[in-house]
């Protein structure tokens, strides 16, 4: 059996659906999702019904004996052809810009066997196709003709997720900074979750949980699963690590922030995996990426796509096209 990977479901013996939220040393942990109730919609893999879990017993080892496992990557290489509306549009754009299909996803409801799919999640596979992505986002929202999240949007999602979090948190700007999401216009937020398969696990924590200020050096990779920024500390440089779904792209360059989690200051990492750890920003910064390497291996496919143009009018010129 391969290895189980971020975002992957797994159906257990009790017939539950799981997702995979984290790999910690090794070990796949997450969460049941969705639960079996006589109340709830029809699942058309298990003919049962199911409800949403909201009320999930924290994150858990997933079990390591189940009867089915749900693969993103997989799924959508047999599933692309059924996209339809704007989620074909999408995929498409995606491909436009480069991002080959082998690097995309589906999870969420979809994947799993639920009749969803007015809300596709997607998945997008390689740190590469994130500085993609980044270059290319308002051509993306224009060509789709979408909206980054909306103030209500942020509102919504912070009033939801807020009794979850420290009051010291800033979670309000944590979500207001999900530069990836694309929200239609019948308010519907999809925002693609992106992973990096070699570097998918995060270290048990060894450190000591406190709160210290920090500037971040390097935030574009807070948008990831796991959320990583680079972060000045003491004046050393330190690993920020989040297994936390709501601090999507918390980083900006420039940031000083409070952040409370676990403080290993041997092998320099910082981990925020539980909902009592929290940011606090002194000074916000609008900068995902520093200009200084904008035009360095950050926007590698520009730069390709740039020397490609280049190559083909100096062929024309020589009359070799």
């Amino acid at each position: 059996m391969r290895n189980i990977e971020l975002l992957d479901y797994v159906l257990d013996y009790d017939d539950n659906f799981w997702i995979v939220n984290n790999i910690t040393d090794g070990i796949a942990k997450g969460y049941v999702v969705y639960r079996v109730s006589d109340e709830g919609k029809l699942n058309n893999i298990t003919g049962k019904r199911y409800i949403k879990d909201n009320d999930n017993n924290g994150i858990l080892e997933v079990p390591r004996e189940f009867k089915r496992l749900f693969n993103p990557r997989n799924f959508y290489k047999n599933n692309k052809s059924n996209l339809e509306g704007i989620w074909k549009e999408y995929v498409l754009v995606l491909n436009e810009i480069g991002i080959d299909d082998k690097d995309i996803g589906i999870f969420g409801s979809y994947l799993i066997g639920f009749d969803i799919t007015k809300d596709v999640d997607f998945s997008i596979y390689g740190k590469d196709n994130l500085y993609k992505y980044y270059k290319n986002i308002e051509y993306i929202k224009k060509k789709l003709n979408v909206s980054s999240i909306s103030k209500e949007h942020v509102e919504y999602q912070y009033n939801k997720h807020k009794v979850k979090f420290s009051e010291k948190c800033d979670l309000k700007e944590i979500v207001s900074r999900n530069w990836s999401g694309i929200e239609l216009d019948n308010g519907v937020l999809s925002t693609p979750r992106f992973i990096d398969l070699e570097n998918m696990s995060i270290p048990k924590k060894c450190g000591i949980d406190k709160e210290v200020e920090v500037k971040v050096i390097e935030g574009i990779s807070s948008a990831m699963l796991p959320r990583v920024a680079i972060v000045k500390y003491n004046d050393e440089e330190y690993k920020v690590l989040s297994t936390l779904w709501k601090f999507q792209s918390f980083a900006h360059v420039g940031d000083v922030c409070k952040i409370y989690g676990n403080v290993d200051e041997e092998k320099k990492i910082i981990i925020l995996d539980d909902t009592k750890c929290y940011i606090k920003y002194l000074e916000k910064s609008d900068k995902i990426v520093d200009d200084s390497v904008s035009n360095d291996a950050v926007f590698y496919y520009a730069k390709v796509s740039y020397m490609s143009l280049y190559s083909t009018i100096i062929l024309f010129k020589k009359g070799k096209i």
